[in-house]
């Protein structure tokens, strides 16, 4: 059996100004085939049944990998997610206004959650490039091929879908939703007993039209990742600039200590726009990075062999897109873990869960 898992080196702020140990989401129930857990940045051999699973992790299977994850924490309602092969998802358990909300960020693949009842101040929502699917106490599956669409089916309770544009459609146990790229959420009816098999064919049915629209989908997402990886690298350098305000992070983490408050929120104004304007586009980058990395398995077999822009071929495309991997998944390591270390210093709250009157309110009290 083939597995990964990260080594912690980021931990939870106590009121006391101290970072103890790490804060456990969960743990890993079953585990077959290749599995990785990211953190910070970091791999290493030793994924196992009972490995934990923090939070802003990030969980990756292979062609073979099989997973299911037990989320367990007073932050977070108990929840059971099972992982698809071929899948990846990040873990990020943050404060939004009074209610603690979890996010499992789906880049590619499948999943399906199983939610006990929630609490009055949680909510649980699966967020993809395309949609947000929010929860009710509920069991059922995302489904997110490489071609950008989405397939939403539930066995018990209800979801509610929402896209870009804020439109909302729900799936309930007999009916699934789909959003295709460029197009608008539709219901399709399904009986709850034929989900399995309707998951299934959905999924062979993309992959099969992608397949034969593989150029057309290079030449799409190539499109979007010159123009995301451009804004990416800026916001990045940006970031950078505050390199003296996170190399003392990063030294206060290994200490297991804090700043005194006003520290913390001098260095909070500093970072939290490059962090916030980081995410946004991480967000999306991302997703493009990794369909590209999944179109690219299929280039190699033949398929979308071709001319990208300005006489640049799909093969060197590639082979510049291998050239950038280390840079591109180290920075995007990096932001995670600065976020992580953003929200010990913001009471759970992240910059893209910070509200406009919170951040005025921060930025009139440095200016007084």
């Amino acid at each position: 059996m083939k597995a990964r898992i990260v080594t912690l080196t980021c931990a939870l702020l106590l009121a006391a100004g101290l970072l103890p140990a790490a804060e456990k989401l969960g743990g890993i129930t079953y585990l077959e085939g290749e599995v990785t857990v990211l953190r910070d940045g970091e791999e290493r051999d030793g994924v196992q049944i009972g490995s934990d699973v923090q939070n802003f992790d990030v969980v990756k299977t292979g062609s073979d990998g099989l997973a299911e994850i037990a989320v367990a924490t007073p932050k977070a309602p108990k929840m059971t997610i099972k992982v698809s092969a071929g899948t990846q998802f990040s873990f990020e358990v943050s404060r939004l206004g009074a209610k603690q909300q979890t996010t499992v960020g789906l880049i590619s693949g499948t999943v399906s959650l199983k939610v006990a009842k929630l609490a009055g101040s949680q909510s649980v929502n699966v967020r993809s490039d395309a949609a947000a699917m929010g929860v009710r106490g509920t069991q059922f599956t995302v489904t997110s091929p490489p071609t950008g669409d989405i397939l939403v089916t539930c066995d018990e309770g209800e979801v509610i879908c929402t896209d870009d544009e804020g439109r909302e459609l729900a799936a309930i146990p007999g009916t699934v939703v789909e959003k295709r790229p460029g197009e608008l959420f539709r219901t399709v009816p399904v009986a709850v007993s034929s989900l399995e098999t309707f998951r299934k064919n959905w999924n062979a049915e993309r992959i099969d039209a992608l397949r034969a629209n593989a150029l057309r989908a290079i030449r799409s997402f190539a499109a979007l990742y010159a123009t995301l990886s451009r804004e990416f690298n800026a916001n990045y350098a940006e970031l950078m600039k505050k390199q003296a305000i996170l190399s003392k992070w990063q030294e206060e983490d290994r200490r297991g200590k804090l700043g005194s408050a006003m520290e913390i929120m001098r260095e909070k104004k500093d970072i939290v726009r490059h962090l916030f304007a980081l995410r946004r586009t991480l967000f999306q980058f991302e997703r493009v990075y990794f369909r590209l990395v999944e179109l690219k398995v299929y280039h190699d077999q033949g398929y979308g062999r071709g001319t990208i822009a300005a006489g640049e071929t799909t093969t060197q495309f590639f082979q510049k897109l291998e050239s950038e991997k280390k840079d591109v998944m180290k920075k995007m390591a990096v932001i995670r873990y600065v976020t992580k270390l953003y929200a010990l210093r913001n009471d759970g709250r992240v910059p893209t869960g910070l509200s406009d009157e919170e951040q005025e309110s921060d930025e009139a009290f440095f200016d007084d």
